[in-house]
């Protein structure tokens, strides 16, 4: 885990095979992290906003606008802007913060580098006693044999029972 002032900053990969089935994942945890007043923001290359939406009416979820109003559908071109404003508005607040990256390798790696800068040169971050969760989403096809190393550059693994610290592995 890495730190950052008073803050850590833990990161967690996962791994899908299509966006149904990253939706399906995410879902139920965003879920608890929405009733632990936790705040969430994504960066995603693409996902199919209909997926979501089907997702959440099979799922037995209190929560349910409260998960379609995460912005799931942005570009990467506002992911700085979004960033910086979840800092803000989270150390007003001193809410913990939960940062989603998903796409294909180059982009996770891109955006999840940009956002540890942010972080990192935060003027506030001192302030800042909350913590972020950086969970890196990969498309396990892509990835494929570099599965393991990318593993191991994370303190742990989201699946569908929830986070696994890679040391529990």
């Amino acid at each position: 885990m890495e730190y950052v002032g008073q803050q850590n900053i833990k990161k967690l990969c996962n791994f899908y095979v299509s966006d149904l089935h990253l939706s399906v994942m995410l879902l139920p945890y965003l879920s608890r992290q929405i009733n632990e007043d936790v705040e969430i923001t994504t960066i995603f290359e693409k996902i199919e906003k209909e997926n979501i939406g089907e997702i959440l009416d099979k799922l037995n979820i209190k929560n349910k606008e409260k998960i379609l109003n995460i912005n799931w559908f942005n570009s990467n071109k506002d992911a700085n802007e979004k960033i910086n404003n979840a800092i803000k508005r989270d150390i007003k607040e001193n809410k913990d913060l939960i940062i989603i990256i998903g796409g294909n390798k180059n982009y996770v790696a891109e955006n999840h580098k940009n956002i540890t800068k942010l972080i990192n040169d935060f003027e506030d971050t001192k302030k800042f006693n909350s913590a972020v969760k950086i969970i890196d989403c990969y498309n396990a096809d892509e990835v494929g044999i570099d599965m393991r190393s990318i593993v191991r550059e994370h303190d742990g693994l989201l699946n569908t029972s929830g986070e696994i610290n890679i040391c529990d592995l």
